[in-house]
C-alpha cells in the first residue's frame, strides 16, 4: 500500500513538473516567426528517418495545409549530445550527425511533401562569433531556442531530463 501511495505521489509530482513547465517548442517557434511546431525523433547514432516519423510528418503537414498555406520551415536538428554551453567544444560527430539528420528532414519534406523553403540549423554547434557580432539568422534561431530553454546546455535538462533535447530535431512552420 505504502508503495503505492508512492508511486502515485511520484506520479503526480512528475505530472506537476511536467504541467509547470512552458510550451518551450512553440515559444521558440514563435520567437523566430514560426506558429507551429512538430518534434522529430532519432535512434541515437541513426541519421536517417523512421517510417513511423515520416507518418507523423505527414499528418501533421496534411493537417496544417487544410486551413493554412505554408510559406517556410526551419528545422532544428540535435546530434546525441545537448546543445553546448558557452566554450564548449563538440566533437565533429555529434556536428556531422545533426546535420545529417537535418538533411534527412529537410529531403523528405522538399521531395515527398513538396515544400520549396526548409532552412536548417545545426544544434549541435553554438553559433560563430562572426554570427553573433552580425546577429544574423543562425544567431538569432539558436539564441531564441536557448532563451526558451528549447535547446538546453547538458547541466540544464531538467530533474528527469524532461527538456532534454539530444536525438531530436523540431520542425518549425511559418505560415503565410
Amino acid at each position: 500500500m505504502i508503495s503505492m501511495i508512492r508511486l502515485v505521489l511520484a506520479l503526480g509530482f512528475v505530472g506537476a513538473i511536467t504541467y509547470a513547465q512552458p510550451d518551450v517548442e512553440l515559444a521558440t517557434a514563435r520567437m523566430v516567426g514560426a506558429s507551429q511546431v512538430a518534434p522529430v525523433f532519432f535512434d541515437p547514432g541513426k541519421n536517417s528517418l523512421s517510417n513511423e516519423e515520416k507518418k507523423e510528418l505527414r499528418t501533421f503537414f496534411t493537417s496544417l495545409r487544410e486551413s493554412e498555406k505554408i510559406k517556410s520551415v526551419r528545422v532544428l536538428s540535435w546530434g546525441d549530445r545537448e546543445y553546448p554551453a558557452k566554450d564548449k567544444k563538440v566533437s565533429s560527430k555529434q556536428i556531422s550527425l545533426a546535420q545529417d539528420r537535418a538533411e534527412a528532414i529537410k529531403k523528405f519534406l522538399k521531395q515527398d511533401l513538396k515544400i520549396d523553403s526548409v532552412d536548417t540549423h545545426n544544434m549541435s554547434e553554438r553559433p560563430s562569433k562572426l554570427s553573433e557580432l552580425f546577429k544574423t539568422d543562425e544567431n538569432e534561431v539558436k539564441s531564441s531556442a536557448e532563451a526558451t530553454g528549447a535547446a538546453p546546455a547538458q547541466n540544464k535538462t531538467g530533474v528527469f531530463e524532461e527538456m532534454a533535447r539530444s536525438t531530436t530535431a523540431l520542425v518549425l512552420v511559418v505560415l503565410e
